[in-house]
């Protein structure tokens, strides 16, 4: 009895749990006490499958295997007596079956058993390029990347070689990773339409498969299995990526053998350990701002730090040497320095200067004198703002105006929405386009947002694109490489599918190959013309930087650096000009962006001053959904990005679409007009 008893309220070593000990088992603790802890990674399950599509994926793998069956059991017992039935009753591919070996516990995702092998399939939306398992690997054995995804199958097959072991089982146990393939490209349009999602009333999501759906009606397949066999005998030989401080073993085998004690143990009440803390607290899933409590739960990465280094509130303050940007050594940490006070000239290979006087060629600024500029402003050495007033002139002299900012929401489906496309193949669906002009006026000339709905966008997108920005030799600006990415993409489907004769494609083609450079690796190559998109966080990380902006160039956090830093801009816009005559918005009337927060006295981000809106249809508002999913590294919006994906997959009214357009077009006219408002400041301080 006892022992049933501990197996109903057993928490075993799950693949989840197994993930994230192997991170750090100190997370175990956190993440088993969910109730207590804070945890980042706690995402929106609807969000996620709109943004990730996961949940897509996993049903279109289903296709595949016409014979399988459902374990539709939830809770641990339930469901290891439903695969026994199912095992008993001959059956031999099964989706979702549970097995269980001690106190480890996995769901396969899809589990074939055939005359010579028993397959461990577990499905990824990440994408692959061919059935090579060689791609798995870099010089060093399995890459980074795919590290993560070859660990949860080894660990499912360790599991699975014991349980079938038991049951009489003879047939070798492989593990097989089965993902959208790059290098397939879909057959027939609206592939995605087969696989709709839906919100569940508890927030989770469903994706309900329509009826008559059958492979063969999806044309040909963009999936592909890859044995990982290679793979994970390499991590069955590699002593030293499993041999850490703290850690009870030196080998994969070894930590889960270890990590299975630990839950062991502290399903009979005992605490599962302190690791050391060290370099990779930085990315604590389980981190608060400031270590305080969120949403009446407790930061996990503070108790670790006050178990281990004894800290209170005033260490938690004070910046932390993960906060300078871009810094990647190991060394302060491992001497026991964590904060950004305690760095030194001596962490940088390269002669560094305080910001005043500090000089360089204006092309570009090393990265460890931009990061000394933030560790300076931590030492006390540097106070203020950070503005290379000469070289940012400079550069302005050389635009041509009148000055267009541009700004696109794209998307990069998993599943491809139309036929010709390949997984993960860009589609751009919205674009913002405001103009400055030399005598100071600046208008909100134009925009696009494509429905989707089964019509490819891009297209339109493009000769919207070339009447906007074709009627002068202006110079262009982007933030960050993304537009220029987007474009690469529109250029070779316009080469390969245009829908226009050869001249008026040729006349694209050209405009766009004048304003982007080719990417690394693009089949089409050419020479950028002198109207080439100049991108504005670079110049941003060349000659600005403001204490609000911390370690990040995000024009999320640039824009209110900016306003802050400008009296100039806070007396123009905290009067409602925009959205009229003497500045006009296509979207905003007698809109002020400058409020002020009562207590601080700092000007309100104007992202968070948008309407609220999505809440009703995703479960959560546009600007949560930015924050969780919008990806600083390449701009690209995840509010629009996902919200424009809930159009194409979810079932909605036309009124809920009209709506979702509408804040869509709100969104992408802030992020030109932030760019705007940073270009307005640098022309008045430079002027």
């Amino acid at each position: 009895m006892d022992d049933e008893m501990t197996q109903k309220k057993a928490k075993y070593l799950t693949k989840s749990r197994f993930k994230v000990a192997l991170h750090c088992p100190t997370k175990l603790r956190y993440e088993l006490d969910s109730k207590q802890y804070f945890n980042g990674d706690e995402r929106n399950p609807f969000l996620a499958a709109l943004a990730e599509g996961g949940i897509q994926v996993g049903e279109l793998a289903k296709l595949h295997y016409q014979d399988g069956v459902e374990c539709r059991e939830s809770t641990y017992e339930a469901s290891l007596s439903e695969t026994t039935r199912l095992l008993e009753a001959g059956h031999r591919v099964f989706f979702e079956a549970a097995l269980r070996d001690g106190f480890k516990f996995v769901r396969v995702d899809v589990l074939e058993i055939t005359d010579h092998e028993i397959r461990i399939i577990e499905v990824k939306s990440k994408s692959l390029e061919g059935d090579d398992g060689r791609q798995f690997f870099n010089t060093r054995g399995v890459d980074g990347a795919w590290r993560p995804y070859i660990e949860d199958v080894a660990f499912q097959v360790h599991v699975a070689k014991q349980y079938f072991r038991r049951l009489g089982y003879k047939q070798e146990v492989k593990g097989y990773l089965f993902c959208p393939d790059k290098k397939k490209a879909a057959t027939v349009d609206g592939l995605h339409e087969h696989f709709l999602i839906r919100r569940k009333a508890n927030g989770g999501a469903a994706c309900v498969v329509c009826e008559e759906t059958t492979l063969t009606t999806l044309g040909s397949s963009v999936m592909t299995l890859v044995d990982a066999s290679e793979a994970i005998q390499n991590l069955h030989e590699d002593t030293t990526e499993y041999a850490r401080d703290g850690w009870d073993s030196v080998t994969f085998m070894g930590a889960i053998d270890w990590l299975e004690e630990l839950l062991i143990l502290q399903s009979k009440g005992m605490s599962l350990p302190q690791m050391p803390v060290g370099k990779h607290c930085s990315k604590c899933s389980f981190a608060t701002k400031g270590e305080l409590p969120v949403q009446g739960k407790v930061s996990g990465r503070r108790v670790c730090f006050e178990n281990t280094l004894g800290w209170g509130q005033s260490e938690f303050d004070r910046p932390k040497v993960w906060d300078v940007w871009n810094f990647r050594s190991k060394l302060p940490y491992e001497e026991g320095r964590w904060f950004m006070d305690e760095l030194t000239s001596e962490d940088f290979k390269s002669e560094l200067a305080l910001p005043e006087a500090f000089d360089f060629d204006g092309v570009k600024m090393p990265s460890a004198q931009r990061q000394w500029i933030q560790i300076a402003s931590a030492k006390g050495d540097f106070k203020g703002v950070y503005l290379d007033r000469p070289h940012l002139k400079k550069e302005i002299e050389s635009y041509t105006w009148p000055l267009h900012f541009i700004d696109f929401e794209t998307t990069a489906p998993a599943i491809p929405f139309f036929k010709g496309y390949r997984p993960y193949q860009g589609v751009s669906f919205q674009f913002s386009h405001h103009i400055m002009h030399q005598d100071g006026r600046i208008e909100h000339a134009g925009e696009y947002l494509g429905e989707g709905q089964g019509i490819d966008p891009t297209f339109e997108f493009v000769v919207r694109l070339h009447e906007e920005l074709s009627k002068d030799e202006g110079t262009v600006f982007m933030f960050s490489f993304h537009e220029n990415t987007y474009l690469n993409y529109a250029i070779r489907l316009l080469a390969k599918s245009s829908p226009y004769d050869q001249s008026r494609t040729n006349e694209l083609i050209e405009f766009l190959q004048s304003i982007c450079k080719p990417t690394e690796g693009s089949p089409i190559q050419w020479t950028p013309g002198p109207r080439l998109l100049v991108d504005m966080a670079v110049t941003i990380r060349n000659f600005f930087w403001h204490p609000l902006m911390q370690g990040s160039n995000s024009i999320k956090l640039v824009l209110p650096a900016v306003l802050n830093a400008s009296d100039y801009l806070k007396e123009k816009y905290e009067q409602p000009i925009y959205g009229t005559a003497a500045l006009s918005s296509l979207n905003f009337s007698n809109h002020a962006w400058v409020a002020f927060d009562l207590d601080t006295g700092l000007v309100i981000d104007p992202y968070k001053r948008l309407p609220k809106f999505g809440e009703e249809q995703l479960g959560v508002d546009l600007q949560d959904v930015d924050r969780i999913y919008g990806d600083d590294g390449i701009g690209n919006g995840g509010a629009a990005m996902t919200a424009w994906s809930y159009m194409q997959f979810a079932e909605m009214t036309d009124a809920e679409r009209q709506m979702l357009m509408e804040a869509l077009k709100k969104y992408c006219e802030l992020d030109t007009m932030a760019m705007v408002l940073i270009m307005e400041y640098f022309l008045h301080e430079t002027s």
